[in-house]
């Protein structure tokens, strides 16, 4: 039984697939009982297909950059599952995000997320063998200066993206989506140990870069 955790938004679903069968579930991730909410989602969720979350023998979840609680609890939930001896595939979610918002196939395509301060966590993703696989490392990076530089044709990003942005490319609507992610597991053999399991953040915490600041290296 394969379980997909898509939390890094607002509007956060879940899907749990046995064979044939599929039970898809809304979960809120405005709150603060998130972690209360999902699993009474998953059991009804894995009891509708004809199963028992002790059945899950697959995770995939998208694992950032995204909403902060929502990512993270979507960790923490594989890493449970994990220990129980489920097998893993977190996605970075500029591949997470092409899955649910391309179509299979086309040109190179730039992954707009995490947009603030005229900056942007941006990955750039290629078909290949059929998936969508990463072209380059996705980086924390200055919109202006990427798009000077890269030119790109077409991207993926949401309403954050500055307009005088959107005028200059293909705008493709940033979606994301739990069928996606077991659409992904199907077809990607990869699977992420327990121990490189984590939330991917976009850039280095305010915190960490200020204490960074006044604590350069010798």
């Amino acid at each position: 039984m394969k379980l997909a955790l898509e939390l890094s938004q607002r509007e956060a679903t879940i899907a749990v697939a046995l064979e044939e069968n599929v039970a898809t579930r809304p979960v809120s991730m405005g709150g603060r009982q998130e972690q209360d909410v999902l699993w009474p989602m998953i059991e009804e969720a894995t009891q509708e297909v004809g199963g028992k979350p002790a059945d899950l023998s697959e995770v995939v979840l998208n694992a950032g950059p995204g909403g902060f609680t929502g990512v993270r609890t979507a960790v923490a939930t594989a890493a449970m599952l994990g220990r129980l001896g489920a097998q893993i595939l977190a996605l970075p979610a500029h591949l997470a995000v092409a899955d649910a918002s391309l179509p299979e196939g086309g040109p190179d395509t730039s992954i707009v997320l995490a947009v603030k301060n005229h900056r942007a966590w941006i990955g750039t993703v290629r078909w290949q063998e059929g998936l969508w696989t990463p072209s380059g490392s996705p980086q924390d990076v200055e919109l202006e200066a990427f798009f000077a530089e890269h030119n790109p044709t077409r991207v993926v990003a949401d309403e954050h993206l500055p307009e005088e942005l959107q005028r200059v490319c293909e705008i493709i609507p940033l979606r994301t989506s739990a069928n996606a992610l077991l659409h992904r597991l199907l077809k990607d053999s990869s699977r992420t140990p327990l121990d490189q399991l984590r939330p991917i953040y976009p850039r280095v915490p305010e915190a960490v870069r200020l204490w960074e600041e006044r604590h350069p290296s010798p």
